[in-house]
């Protein structure tokens, strides 16, 4: 196991908990924008273009 994966274990909470209060802060603006907003799809929304984000960073193209 390199410094880094020990390092990255050490964090993996952290990121999670960022992770999540990032589809929060999400969720929260839909919330406003959509009162009946559905909670799960719009986590799943907020989710899926997360994953698009990382994707594009990935790829240097954002």
């Amino acid at each position: 196991m390199s410094i880094e994966d020990i390092e990255m274990n050490k964090q993996r909470k952290s990121l999670d908990k960022d992770v999540d209060n990032l589809v929060d802060k999400y969720i929260k603006i839909m919330d406003w924008d959509v009162p009946d907003i559905d909670g799960p799809k719009a986590r799943r929304l907020v989710l899926d273009e997360i994953k698009l984000a990382i994707s594009r960073l990935e790829d240097g193209s954002s």
